[in-house]
């Protein structure tokens, strides 16, 4: 197991085996010289023959060109415009600050491009109903856009999913609490997650994966959000606007329409709580440990017959759903009791740990993925069925989505006193 697991992660996300090209190959342009980037799409691309990466631009050339140097990039752009302006380019990737997500995914796609846009979307609600319902995007043969959540296309999520909505022993969901976060120290106090004019702050990074657990573990949209509590910047920059409507870390419970409950926390500098230790000890410490989801679903009837009734009550835990080819697992626990009136008369449990690195073989959705596929080379070979028109997996964040979950953050924002993030000033 320990093998196999580094050779997931070496495949994955240092190593992945170059293939060969086709001549039809949609070819990348990177708006941005970021850090996710080789991450999220050239390190993929590298395993996808439908795939090239083939430019890059960033404000500083210099940089874009030392870029595209380490990471095998054939052309640089001096301008973000150059870059769409270039008619050898198909689509853009756009890993920019989140306040300028809303103007260069408007620009690509002015300009003919798909676009793969990193999350979030936008920076507030309003921009994202601006951008998804552009009549740009409405057009015939309009270009492709997808916001990059990138978790919801690996096998392992939709196992997940499964588990809780389509098992014939899955009750509904009662109630659900999502976490990540990252460990005290990982962003510096300059971080760019820090501007309030930059669209930053805990629920536009972390949060907007939580909050999107959360409405796919729903499977409907929150129509409440019950409470919203956030940990400001313990030691903000003197210069730093707006300092004070920055969220470091974010507590939030919402609830359904038909009384679904769930709670996200999202922070972005974690620290104590190590197991076996007492907290007064770690307090001051990063804190470490995996990305997680649970889920408890009401009890559902399996058998009533003669006053005998046979109930199932299950839990799921997702562990690790943001980095699922390094190691997840799915745990389901299933109790089982058998009542005669209002007496228990028998009570087990039953319980099944999974792990779904690809497709089983015996899925239509099963084609030439590997184990060693991370979630965003799952998410890229979707991109790419949707841009070649062909049918896929069938996982997809379309518009609507995109726009709930704005909708929700900002809610979320409003509840706890903050401000919703600022739009652009720019119009197409």
């Amino acid at each position: 197991m320990f093998f196999n697991a580094l050779h997931r992660i070496y495949t994955g996300f240092i190593g992945p085996p170059t293939a060969r090209k086709q001549d039809d190959a949609i070819r990348f342009g990177l708006l941005g010289a970021s850090n996710i980037a080789p991450i999220a799409l050239v390190g993929p691309a590298k395993s996808h023959s439908e795939v090239i990466v083939a430019a890059v631009a960033a404000r500083d050339r210099s940089r874009a060109e030392a870029y595209a140097k380490k990471h095998g990039i054939p052309i640089v752009h001096s301008t973000y415009e150059d870059l769409l302006q270039d008619s050898s380019i198909d689509a853009i990737y756009i890993a920019l600050p989140n306040s300028l997500h809303y103007e260069w995914a408007l620009r690509s796609i002015r300009a003919g491009k798909h676009v793969l846009l990193e999350k979030p979307s936008c920076s507030n609600a309003e921009e994202a109903r601006a951008l998804f319902n552009h009549p740009l995007l409405k057009a015939k043969g309009a270009p492709v856009l997808l916001e990059a959540f990138h978790y919801r296309f690996h096998p392992a999520w939709q196992t997940f999913l499964t588990r809780i909505h389509r098992d014939p022993e899955a009750g509904q969901v009662k109630n659900a609490f999502v976490q990540q976060y990252l460990p005290k120290g990982f962003c510096p106090n300059d971080d760019i997650r820090w501007r309030f004019d930059l669209a930053g702050g805990a629920m536009m990074d972390f949060g907007t994966y939580t909050m999107s657990c959360l409405r796919q573990i729903f499977n409907q949209e929150p129509t409440e959000v019950l409470e919203a509590r956030f940990r400001g910047l313990l030691t903000p920059l003197p210069d730093l606007q707006d300092a004070g409507q920055i969220d470091q870390a974010m507590n939030a419970s919402y609830r359904t329409a038909d009384g679904k409950t769930g709670t996200l926390l999202a922070d972005l500098s974690a620290s104590g709580d190590w197991p076996l230790l007492p907290n007064s000890w770690t307090k001051s410490l990063p804190r470490l440990g995996w990305p997680k989801c649970e889920v408890e679903l009401e009890e559902r009837v399996i058998e009533d017959t003669d006053g005998r009734v046979h109930g199932v009550k299950r839990n799921v835990t997702m562990w690790n759903h943001l980095a699922p080819s390094v190691y997840h697992r799915v745990d389901v626990e299933d109790t089982h009791t058998i009542r005669v009136g209002d007496r228990v008369v028998k009570s087990w449990k039953e319980s099944k740990k999974e792990k779904a690195y690809k497709w089983p073989s015996c899925d239509i959705r099963a084609n030439d993925e590997q184990e060693w596929w991370t979630s965003y080379r799952h998410q890229l070979n979707e991109f790419v069925n949707k841009v070649k028109g062909r049918e896929g997996s069938g996982v997809w964040v379309d518009g609507d989505d995109s726009i709930r979950q704005m909708e929700a953050v900002d809610e979320t924002y409003r509840k706890a006193g903050l401000l919703v993030r600022p739009s652009s000033v720019f119009k197409l």
